[in-house]
């Protein structure tokens, strides 16, 4: 079976390409093309990083870029199977108890118990502590899915108060009170919202690497975001979020927040936020 990487190759060469060349167009690395071309993929480049650079580099010399990522996606599996190498079993030792090793044992005993009864105060017996235990791993999830239902309460809450407001404001107009024709029109809510005009912004509870793309699959922005940082951008733009954690990523439209792009460990690929997003 043909490599990926060879078989990106050989295309680019019949097509008479440089590799500079469609590393400039497609605004990716040289080096991180030519590893991909020697099916070169070190464990510090992320797979759903690469999976888009193929996918670029597969649409640029006009192959089924979807063939090719479920060949590299099976190539790496391959690898990693052929990567496991089988640790040595450790020496067995009889001298468990030999001299020199009980003396250190003793030694470290004796230090312990010293500072044990020199720097520990008697008062200390008489203090309540509060022992926090460790989550468990598969409770960390169930967490985040009530702190996320918190904020869209919160936000329901907000809505509604501010409904109520407007209620109250309304009923406190006096009724004798004439109104001009030029006030009621203004009083009269527009029911054509103009959706283009809203901002998305994408917060980041956690580090997470995200990759946005235009509806021509330009890369627009592509980076590894930390813990509480933020990406904004309208909503006429239809990016494509392609995600290596959805759980960390919480979407806000005009300051209202919609949900999490998807569950805590999930890979997303090519996701359009539209105005109906809600999770």
């Amino acid at each position: 079976m043909e490599f990926i990487g060879e078989h990106l190759k050989n295309a680019r060469v019949k097509k008479n390409y440089k590799l500079s060349y469609i590393s400039k167009e497609l605004n990716v690395s040289n080096e991180i093309l030519s590893l991909i071309e020697e099916d070169n993929f070190p464990d510090y480049l992320d797979s759903v990083y690469l999976i888009g650079h193929i996918r670029s580099y597969a649409k640029f010399l006009h192959l089924n870029e979807h063939e090719i990522i479920e060949n590299f996606k099976i190539q790496t599996s391959y690898n990693k199977k052929d990567n496991i190498k089988e640790i040595a079993k450790p020496i067995k030792s009889n001298f468990l108890f030999s001299i020199p090793r009980s003396l250190a044992v003793f030694s470290i005993l004796v230090v312990a118990f010293g500072f044990y009864f020199i720097f520990y105060s008697q008062n200390d017996f008489n203090k309540n502590f509060a022992i926090t235990p460790d989550i468990p791993e598969n409770l960390i999830a169930n967490i985040e899915l009530e702190e996320m239902n918190i904020i869209l309460m919160q936000n329901d809450k907000n809505i509604q108060k501010d409904k109520n407001n407007r209620k109250e404001g309304l009923l406190k107009v006096n009724p004798n009170k004439k109104i001009s024709s030029s006030s009621a029109i203004a009083s009269t809510p527009d029911k054509k919202i103009n959706f283009n005009n809203k901002i998305i912004t994408l917060k980041f509870i956690d580090s997470t690497w995200i990759q946005l793309r235009d509806k021509d699959d330009n890369i627009i922005f592509s980076k590894l975001m930390n813990q509480n940082e933020e990406y904004t951008y309208n909503l006429s733009k239809n990016f494509n979020l392609t995600a290596g954690n959805a759980g960390n990523i919480i979407v806000s439209i005009d300051g209202i927040v919609k949900g999490k792009v998807g569950k805590l460990g999930e890979v997303v690929e090519s996701l359009v936020i539209d105005n109906n997003f809600n999770k």
